[in-house]
């Protein structure tokens, strides 16, 4: 399945037993998903994650106004966001949220975190979460959500 496919992706990557890891713990359970994704959807939508996203996004590097320049800089926004999202979400606090439920610290907590994720990431509830929650972070970088939704309808054409 693409789970499978994603686990031994990471796995390789990062060069972590997770394929045995995750045989010896089990599946997280939807409800502990569920849970675990609730807390992380409000710690998304921390004032303090939300300026921090603003303060970052909010000065351009366009050189000029053309659709190249604003691309850039779009580019550069959703950096930012996946930045916040790694290292003030996930891995921020003490303890931090992929460490809190028993996935480890740093750059390999985060890495099991997502794994351990990939079995409920299409839960209607998991999904609403997150997508609300990245809806205003993406809002808080300045990103207009209807327009680039728009561009990439007109992609797809």
């Amino acid at each position: 399945s693409g789970r499978d496919t994603y686990r031994v992706v990471l796995e390789k990557a990062f060069s972590l037993p997770l394929t045995e890891e995750q045989a010896l713990k089990g599946e997280l359970s939807i409800v502990d998903a569920r849970n675990i994704m609730h807390k992380v959807s409000m710690r998304m939508q921390e004032a303090e994650v939300l300026e921090k996203v603003a303060t970052l996004c909010s000065v351009s590097v366009a050189m000029n106004n053309s659709p190249e320049a604003k691309q850039i800089d779009m580019m550069r926004k959703h950096t930012v966001v996946q930045e916040v999202m790694v290292k003030d979400v996930y891995l921020g606090g003490d303890p931090s949220i992929a460490e809190e439920h028993g996935f480890g610290k740093g750059e390999d907590g985060y890495v099991r975190f997502q794994c351990a994720m990939a079995e409920h990431q299409g839960d209607p509830l998991i999904t609403q979460y997150v997508g609300t929650a990245m809806l205003k972070l993406l809002q808080s970088a300045g990103i207009d959500v209807e327009a680039m939704q728009a561009l990439e309808a007109m992609q797809k054409k």
